[in-house]
């Protein structure tokens, strides 16, 4: 419900807090999967590996990273969506600009043949 409250509070005040919040998530996920999944280089001890196997196997870590996966990819297709929604807006503005100036060297050159 928060994505939809933010995406129609972003059309008045423009994405880029929306943006920052979705680089924000996801460098947090990725950071806190990437620290469970360095954890096991500090289990030197067979006794301790296998401890950190059952306890793996008992709470689905292995689930636990593929759902986290699966977010992270879904945090990314919506980020490149609105980076693409934003880069449009900004074609769209620099293409008008780039009409305006025609039409007005357009006009200064009609201006200058009536004289």
């Amino acid at each position: 419900m928060r994505s939809y409250r933010d995406l129609e509070s972003a059309r008045l005040r423009g994405r880029s807090p929306v943006m920052a919040a979705l680089r924000e998530i996801r460098i947090d996920l990725a950071r806190l999967s990437d620290e469970l999944s360095n954890i096991t280089k500090f289990f030197g001890d067979w006794h301790l590996a296998r401890i950190y196997q059952m306890l793996s196997e008992r709470f689905h870590l292995g689930d636990w990273y593929r759902v986290v996966g699966g977010k992270l990819n879904t945090l990314d297709s919506l980020y490149g969506l609105h980076k693409q929604d934003q880069t449009n807006r900004w074609m769209l503005v620099l293409e008008a600009t780039i009409v305006l100036l025609f039409v007005l060297d357009l006009i200064v050159l009609f201006m200058r043949m009536d004289k």
